[in-house]
């Protein structure tokens, strides 16, 4: 007698999960501690010794660690992913355990990871492993020789500027900054993952803005709050309701619950709101989180500095930059406080909602494994769905295979009614990468709803006709809301989704126990 036992794919992607929160884990200690080393006040044989075997150690093997803990974590996932396949052929369920969904596999076909997972077909494996480890080792060396001369000669010019009492915080943001391009470059040339266009030609923006505005501080002596990265989670006010209450209905009432949290003229300045909802449902089940962000709020787009970096809500313009270029600004610092001040548990289960900003801070918290993972460890949680409308968020993939992401935007058109359409999502460039590939995953869904034809040529008109969650005078039955409630009956992507969310999240047989809105931002410059 015989038997066969197959994969638990449930218990192999938690293993590839930790495999890759290690391999994140790594890279994070790695990088703090680079220039920690680098820029220590210790001189003298001893020093240097020490900072070239860091400098061995930073490139060879802890390098090589990152490396392989991510490979073989996405490998896992892969096999996990196929084994799910084999058994749908069989008629067995597959997905999160308890919720298994029944969204339709997005086309990831074209997406580009990097020549350390991407199989290259003409070459042998035999080969491939050996040549491509060479290269990554090679590109890392040089790398971290060119960010160590680049760190040096900036550490320089602060002490000299310093001694003569000019401000130097500027600098210092700048350094920060070029930092960051020179991670997404590395990242491509170790061939650890592709970069996309937008991330590339964001996190370019951000370095050269930031030194032009270090040396204009250098230069006046005046701090401009112009393009400030500093931190945010300053929470502001907490609201909490207990009793218990109607939970969303359907995807069009998560769009509006949305827009209700957004706050108008100066109180929008001074900081924004997040909204909490513990879900529960009738069976007795582990509650369940809908976190809500609402969009860019404040100043207006053309108060300069006052909506790049000035103003205490995090969610300004200068925000959107540094989201699409993949940095950790602090928009994202005041979802993660405000999910702790509403006492949300580690490892609890979370859907993420936002409109515009929102959604990109939704989907790069997603695609943080630090922050989503099912570990429980103090600070992440188990991120489940992100639904998002109207926001650029094709530079990103969740962190893990059972998050579903799912955004709608207003594709273009031309007909007897005039022009439609929303700009503000297709500037992510449909994920384009650098080497021409198109980044995605089974896991990220993009859904192009038809816009609403505004009879002129004028862009500004167009954009709030199609951009807002709601119509101009608040209607619940145009702008996205609008758009989302006609399409969810007849859209395949967005009637799975709502049943995914129908007695979980949203629908007959759940409630809101508990709803908190947090006000949170980063406070003065």
């Amino acid at each position: 007698m015989s038997a066969f036992c197959g994969m638990d794919t449930a218990q192999a992607r938690d293993h590839a999960q930790r495999l890759r929160t290690a391999s994140g884990a790594v890279e994070d200690l790695r990088s703090r501690l680079d220039p920690a080393i680098r820029s220590a006040t210790w001189t003298g044989p001893d020093a240097e010794e020490f900072r070239r075997r860091w400098t061995e150690l930073s490139s060879g093997p802890l390098g090589t660690a990152v490396q392989n803990l991510a490979v073989h974590g996405d490998r896992l996932l892969g096999q996990a992913d196929q084994q799910d396949v084999t058994s749908d052929a069989d008629g067995t369920e597959h997905g999160p355990p308890g919720n298994p969904s029944t969204l339709p596999a997005a086309d990831a076909g074209d997406s580009h990871l990097g020549y350390l997972r991407d199989d290259d077909p003409w070459l042998p494996d035999w080969l491939e492993g050996p040549l491509e480890n060479g290269m990554a080792h090679l590109a890392g060396t040089a790398s971290d020789l060119i960010g160590w001369g680049v760190d040096a000669g900036i550490d320089a010019l602060e002490g000299g500027l310093g001694l003569f009492g000019v401000n130097t915080d500027g600098i210092a943001q700048f350094q920060r900054d070029a930092g960051h391009l020179g991670g997404v470059l590395e990242d491509w040339a170790t061939g650890r993952r592709v970069p996309t266009v937008a991330e590339l030609g964001a996190s370019s923006l951000l370095a050269a803005g930031s030194g032009l505005i270090g040396l204009y501080e250098a230069a006046t002596g005046t701090d401009t709050p112009l393009l400030d990265d500093r931190p945010g989670g300053i929470v502001d006010g907490i609201t909490t309701s207990t009793e218990p209450a109607r939970s969303p209905q359907t995807l069009q009432d998560l769009v509006l619950e949305n827009n209700g949290l957004r706050r108008r003229g100066e109180e929008a300045v001074a900081a924004g709101n997040i909204g909490i909802q513990e879900v529960r449902s009738a069976d007795g089940a582990e509650p369940v989180y809908i976190v809500q962000v609402p969009p860019t709020e404040g100043e207006a787009i053309t108060d300069v500095p006052g909506a790049y970096g000035e103003q205490g809500n995090s969610r300004d313009w200068g925000s959107n930059l540094r989201l699409v270029a993949g940095q950790h600004p602090a928009a994202m610092d005041d979802v993660q406080a405000a999910m702790e001040a509403a006492g949300v548990p580690p490892g609890a289960r979370v859907m993420l909602v936002g409109h515009s900003q929102g959604g990109i801070i939704a989907n790069q918290l997603a695609a943080d494994p630090g922050f989503n993972n099912a570990s429980g460890a103090p600070g992440t949680y188990d991120i489940t769905h992100t639904f998002s409308v109207g926001s650029p968020v094709q530079t990103v993939v969740p962190a893990q295979s059972t998050t579903e992401s799912v955004n709608v935007h207003h594709g273009f058109g031309l007909g007897p009614g005039g022009v439609s359409g929303d700009l503000i999502p297709r500037l992510d460039l449909d994920g384009l990468q650098v080497d021409g590939g198109t980044l995605g995953a089974p896991n990220r869904h993009e859904v192009s709803l038809p816009g609403y034809p505004v009879p002129s040529l004028d862009p500004v008109r167009i954009l709030e006709s199609n951009h807002d969650s709601v119509g101009l005078n608040g209607e619940a039955d145009a702008g996205y809301a609008g758009s989302v409630a006609d399409a969810t009956a007849t859209d395949p992507t967005l009637s799975a989704l709502q049943r995914d969310l129908t007695g979980v999240y949203i629908g007959q047989g759940t409630y809101v126990a508990r709803s908190t809105v947090v006000s949170v931002g980063r406070g003065e410059p």
